[in-house]
């Protein structure tokens, strides 16, 4: 069995090896590859009374493993139970709630008898609606809200700010048992949508508190997790978490082959962990949590939230700087179509609920595209995956070369329209220039002419 240094030393290896030859957009791209191989159906989402019901068209939830209400009149929710294999963890994965569907979501939150709920995404990001405002936020006579088709309200009872994320205790009511749970909202702040956290420090702490909070723990029921499409935040935040589950063992640190773990995840929920940026961070954040005391009991041992860990791991082991890295424009996402259910922005504008283009886009950094890894363990050969890759690298060269020669071949066609218009306008003024005098000058000809024949005329008829 490997010591636990020898087990750190390989996960390190791994991260450098990737981070110096700026692996991360084809390491990815080999775990799209992978998860490609999955063949499986999602057929309820693609129903026509539900298709209002999903936030994105894209991002459906497997049959297999979709949540099923089972009070009221509707039985669809776009959630899926992810579980992991030697590892006591249980999660649901979901959209950010609509308007129509906020009631399925807290009917899942009460029959999963789920003790808390994830959130890791803003109600409005880039000026765009990312999820309903599903929970209320202050203490109010007003604030308690009730949904009548399933038969469940929710009222707020106390929240604490933590800067980058807000602790809230909502209490859960059932109107025809008269049962109450009470429910814990976490709600991380400092995260942009395709995007990662600055460094993975405050995300540990966070992590850190959900688990203090008893919420994962198998007596309770699955925490229910969700950003806005439930699929890249959210699968980040479990894979994090699954991997320091299995390293931890009694016995000692085991390694975990993270691009492994994910493939298998992802047999439960299409598309987690949706870019680069957010496999990297995986990394990072495990490297972290394995060099220091990130769960420590007393507040006085946990690591500064300045993530000076982190920059001491890249500075010393790795070539390549993080400015380095995000030096270039990010890959394109994944294609997410916008909210069925637009709502207006102006309703959501407290200060937890709000982030500014510009703050997202300065937080949205991403290595730029890099050779395979040697180590990825798929049932392809590395030949073929690397032919399938460079075939669409070509294909996608080709197009930006045939774009970009079309765009000169039409600035060619103007430019030389542009200059036969000059110079016929050129010519007009020319003409305009010596018609007017000359005509005028016909014109005075003309009448000296005219009036010299009148005047001989009438001196041969006097004669």
């Amino acid at each position: 069995m490997h010591t636990d240094q020898q087990v750190k030393k390989r996960l390190r290896d791994e991260f450098n090896d990737i981070e110096s030859k700026n692996m991360w957009n084809i390491t990815f791209r080999f775990v799209e590859v992978e998860s490609s191989k999955i063949k499986k159906t999602s057929d309820e989402a693609k129903k026509p009374q539900n298709k209002a019901l999903n936030r994105y068209q894209d991002v459906s939830p497997y049959d297999e493993t979709r949540i099923i209400l089972k009070r009221g009149n509707v039985s669809y929710i776009n959630a899926n139970l992810v579980q992991v294999c030697n590892c006591e963890r249980q999660y649901i994965l979901t959209q950010g709630p609509l308007e129509n569907s906020t009631s399925h979501f807290w009917l899942m939150v009460w029959e999963q008898n789920t003790k808390a709920i994830v959130m890791l995404n803003k109600v409005i990001e880039k000026k765009k609606l990312k999820c309903h405002q599903y929970w209320p936020k202050k203490k109010k006579d007003n604030d308690k809200f009730v949904w009548n088709d399933v038969g469940l309200s929710v009222e707020f009872v106390s929240k604490i700010n933590h800067g980058f994320y807000a602790l809230s205790v909502l209490k859960l009511n059932d109107l025809d048992s008269g049962e109450s749970r009470e429910i814990y909202h976490f709600h991380y702040t400092d995260w942009p949508d395709f995007g990662v956290p600055k460094t993975p420090t405050p995300f540990l702490r966070f992590l850190r508190d959900v688990r203090r909070s008893g919420s994962l723990d198998p007596s309770h029921g699955p925490i229910v997790i969700h950003c806005s499409a439930g699929i890249g935040r959210s699968g980040t935040f479990c894979l994090i978490d699954s991997c320091l589950i299995k390293m931890n063992t009694p016995e000692g640190l085991n390694y975990v082959h993270i691009r492994t773990l994910l493939a298998e995840m992802r047999q439960c929920r299409l598309g987690l962990v949706q870019a680069p940026e957010q496999l990297r961070f995986v990394y990072q954040s495990v490297i972290e949590a394995l060099d220091s005391d990130w769960e420590a009991d007393n507040e006085d041992n946990l690591p500064s939230l300045d993530g000076s860990l982190l920059n001491n791991i890249s500075e010393s082991d790795c070539e390549s700087s993080d400015s380095e890295l995000s030096s270039e424009a990010p890959p394109l996402p994944p294609p997410r179509m916008e909210s069925l259910r637009q709502q207006d922005e102006d309703d959501y504008d407290d200060e937890e609920s709000l982030v500014s283009e510009s703050d997202s886009d300065e937080n949205e950094s991403t290595p730029p595209p890099l050779p395979p890894p040697r180590d990825l363990d798929l049932s392809k050969p590395n030949d073929c995956i690397m032919e399938t890759t460079n075939t669409k690298d070509e294909r996608i060269k080709n197009k930006v070369e045939g774009e970009a020669e079309k765009t000169k071949i039409m600035a060619d066609k103007l430019k030389i329209m542009k200059r036969k218009q000059k110079e016929q306008e050129k010519w007009e003024q020319i003409k305009r220039s010596w018609f007017y005098p000359l005509r005028n000058l016909g014109i005075g000809v003309l009448a000296l002419s005219g009036g010299v024949m009148i005047v001989a005329y009438l001196m041969n008829y006097k004669k």
